[in-house]
């Protein structure tokens, strides 16, 4: 089996949110309309809107509810607060014109030294079975980060260093736990709906705890982890030596 590349969110993301176990583990999401931005914003106080195809963080768009009447919407480096009234139309002017982008809903990630952070979770698929062989953190640069991609500015840390020292009080064991649980979950459910040999997943741990699925990506980049991490690097090398060999 030859692994096949999936670049659309949506895609990825539906057989997660129609899984009875995996759905809580997923932040509800949607195509976007400008109708379902003023829907969600009464439901959740942050929202990101995401071109369905793109990667590094590029061309994502928050919007967080400040009240009744105001959110601040960021884009880029800039935010800037606008009555509900004008949301919609002040998104569409930060889309690109001819992309489908999708909502969802935000997570409040923890954070570690007032940064929020996500995970970075690597299987492959060397044989039969999937091989957790990556697990490192990625900490945003700024307390107000839209994005923790390392290509916006957020750094690689080591994923204990960032657990044990998160601003919330985290059982670490237990999240490490339900992490990698998940994480197989999703390898082997996305390995059930495409021809599937490693999957790169952004993970998140909310600040009570609980571990959420924020993106898969089916091309991970490996770029600067030798350095950062050789010991995992090696294994990462090793799986990915014996899924050349067996496909």
């Amino acid at each position: 089996m030859r692994h096949k590349f999936i670049n659309s969110k949506m895609l990825k993301g539906k057989p997660l949110s129609q899984d009875h176990v995996l759905s809580r583990h997923v932040p509800e999401t949607h195509w976007y309309h400008a109708a379902t931005l003023t829907k969600m914003l009464q439901s959740f106080p942050v929202l990101y809107i995401k071109p369905d195809k793109g990667s590094s963080g590029t061309g994502i768009i928050r919007v967080k509810r400040l009240n009744n009447s105001e959110s601040l919407v960021s884009f880029k480096a800039s935010s800037k607060k606008y009555p509900n009234t004008k949301i919609a139309s002040e998104v569409a002017k930060r889309m690109h014109r001819g992309k489908k982008y999708i909502i969802q809903q935000g997570i409040p990630l923890a954070t570690y030294r007032k940064k929020p952070f996500d995970l970075r979770i690597v299987l492959q698929k060397p044989s039969n079975q999937w091989l957790l062989t990556w697990m490192s953190a990625k900490v945003a640069p700024r307390s107000n980060s839209i994005v923790t991609n390392v290509a916006k500015g957020a750094r690689d840390a080591k994923i204990m260093e960032v657990l044990r020292g998160a601003d919330q009080q985290l059982n670490v064991p237990t999240v490490l736990k339900e992490l990698s649980g998940v994480s197989y979950k999703i390898a082997r459910k996305l390995g059930s709906r495409f021809p599937l040999r490693i999957v790169g997943l952004d993970m998140g741990i909310d600040k009570k705890g609980k571990v959420w699925f924020i993106e898969a990506n089916t091309r991970p980049s490996f770029h600067g982890l030798n350095k950062f991490d050789p010991v995992q690097y090696r294994r990462y090398l090793l799986a990915k030596k014996q899924t050349e060999a067996n496909s």
